[in-house]
């Protein structure tokens, strides 16, 4: 389990493979939601705002969530039912020495005869996250993110990138990078400078696409990367101390924050622009730096920089890096996942070793379970379908948008074809009605193409397939304008591609909207609101519908629409019968 500022997890490792895991916030639907004992909230609440300057968001008591965490992974609430060998914990929102020694002793009791392992280091979490759920059964790894905990061995500073190897289920590690020098930390820094909200990186990396070189030519010489992998940030100094980085400095120089929701002038795409270019060179030295060191040409990430798919493409096109697994859930969420696995592994000394296959982590809800919340949904009409996936691929061919709920929902925060909202590529239609009436979004965000992996090569400039959506392509100039939808202004495109085995009916939806359209691909976003965590329940999936504003939603073998809808008729007209 995981209980992080960026957000609380739980995974369930058995006989070596991930048989569940859930993120706290698709429970409270609180987006990253968080938790802790409520003894250590005030310390959290100095820290946040002291320090980091950020608004204390909630955070739930874990007494409260943690049983509640145990039931959707294990199926009871009860440890000792659920039969647990081992917890495992990093380092986060619970750490060892925060509290006085009297709570932290009511903390553990509260396991009671489960045998515990706790506080073990954030950045080596990540490094086993990378390893253990990568296919490769030696390579490098990189984590990489804002920072873990203060360490004594760096002097109190904390980890922000670590580089090392991993060989059978252990990991080496062979350089550290310390704050301040954070590649997280300063794309987090230049996203609220921007004006968006924390944790909206990826608009940073998006706006990225609109600028230019001029901010970047200020500041490029104010980091330095290393034949090592490693690299640094120039320190601004003012009377002989340190106050903060170069960078830093040279942005609120070049350009004011911005006030959210203001409007985007061109020094604010420039800015983007810049931080983009800085991370995608110090990404490419350290994949060089490590091929370099280790001799591997397979590389495993894991850290919430691990979600840049821009840089992600660029390791794979300017490294010697010939193979790269993102984890799915690369961030601080996905520490259950590494924390799980490193106790089977590591502290237990288990041998089986299963990697995930796929994302679809989350728990499945049964054909009663969904019959059940449709009869409890008000306005709304729904029938069986007798093929879901031809039905839904006819409504997205008529320009529908439609949200898809099937299976086991996605561990990682990208929808996958469990929990989306999906739309017709082929024009910028959708993508203007997501993002003015549905999704509410920036103009400038682009939406994902998912693409039958078989047809990838006909539209994308990419050599590997990319199933997580952690990989952005180029669109072939030639059949660009057949996918206006889902291609960004800079001709790339994050790709997920979609295959029979990894994902049978999303294929087959796929499939039947190209038989119609001759179109291999559909436009994919995740099914939430804005602000909202991805739905979970079915229940989730029918009021995020209706709040929205979805044509239809197809949950489980089911078609549903608002009442009264005026395409009501068109909806009854297809290949259904009434259940």
């Amino acid at each position: 389990m995981a209980f992080s500022g960026h957000g609380s997890s739980m995974c369930l490792v058995e006989d070596g493979r991930i048989c569940r895991a859930v993120n706290l916030e698709r429970m409270t639907r609180t987006k990253f939601s968080r938790a802790t004992i409520p003894e250590m909230q005030p310390a959290i609440d100095a820290v946040r705002t002291n320090y980091f300057r950020l608004d204390t968001p909630r955070y739930f008591n874990f007494y409260e969530v943690f049983p509640e965490m145990l039931k959707y992974v294990t199926g009871t609430d009860s440890l000792k039912e659920a039969e647990i060998d081992l917890i495992v914990k990093p380092n986060d929102n619970i750490p060892f020495g925060a509290v006085s020694e009297e709570v932290y002793a009511g903390f553990l009791k509260y396991f009671g005869s489960t045998k515990t392992h706790f506080d073990f280091e954030h950045h080596l979490c990540h490094a086993y996250q990378a390893f253990l759920c990568s296919p490769f059964e030696e390579c490098a790894f990189m984590s990489v993110d804002g920072s873990g905990e203060r360490l004594a061995r760096h002097n109190m500073n904390s980890l922000s990138m670590t580089l090392g190897s991993g060989s059978g289920a252990r990991v080496n590690t062979m350089s550290e990078v310390t704050f301040p020098s954070t590649l997280g930390g300063m794309y987090s820094t230049v996203t609220t400078h921007l004006g968006f909200r924390e944790h909206q990186e990826g608009n940073t990396m998006a706006l990225a696409a609109f600028g230019g070189d001029e901010f970047y030519e200020q500041v490029k010489d104010a980091y330095s990367v290393h034949s090592d992998g490693t690299f640094n940030f120039d320190l601004e100094w003012k009377d002989g101390k340190a106050v903060g980085l170069e960078i830093a400095r040279a942005m609120h120089e070049y350009c004011p924050p911005r006030e959210p929701d203001s409007e985007l002038d061109q020094r604010h795409r420039n800015v983007a622009w810049a931080m983009q270019k800085i991370a995608e060179d110090v990404l490419i030295n350290a994949a060089r730096g490590l091929h370099e060191r280790t001799g591997h040409d397979r590389l495993a990430i894991a850290g919430g920089v691990g979600l840049n798919c821009v840089a992600n493409t660029k390791m794979l096109e300017e490294s010697p890096m010939k193979s790269i697994y993102i984890c799915p859930n690369a961030g601080d969420r996905g520490l259950a996942a590494g924390a799980a696995l490193y106790g089977y592994h590591v502290v237990l000394g288990q041998k089986e070793r299963h990697p995930p296959s796929t994302d679809y982590l989350g728990r499945s809800y049964s054909d009663s379970e969904i019959g059940a919340a449709l009869k409890e949904c008000s306005n709304v009409e729904y029938q069986r379908s007798e093929d879901i996936c031809a039905d839904t691929a006819e409504l997205i061919s008529r320009g529908h948008i439609v949200g898809w709920f099937q299976g086991g929902a996605e561990f990682g925060p990208r929808a996958l074809g469990h929990r989306s909202i999906l739309g017709d590529p082929r024009t910028t239609a959708s993508k203007k009605r997501l993002d003015e009436e549905i999704k509410r979004r920036e103009w400038f965000r682009p939406y994902a193409p998912s693409v039958l992996a078989q047809h990838s090569h006909r539209f994308f400039d990419l050599e590997c397939e990319s199933p997580y959506m952690l990989l952005a392509a180029d669109t072939r100039s030639e059949v660009r304008s057949e996918i206006d939808g889902v291609v960004h202004v800079d001709g790339s495109a994050r790709i997920q591609t979609v295959t029979e085995e990894g994902e049978p009916r999303y294929h087959r939806l796929i499939s039947e909207f190209h038989r119609r359209t001759d179109i291999p691909i559909v436009l994919n976003t995740s099914f939430n609101g804005n602000g909202e965590p991805i739905v979970e329940t079915p229940e989730n999936a029918l009021a995020t519908m209706k709040s929205m504003g979805l044509d239809s939603l197809s949950v489980g073998d089911y078609l549903v629409w608002p009442k009264d809808a005026p395409y009501a008729g068109e909806m009854k007209a297809l290949h259904s019968r009434s259940d």
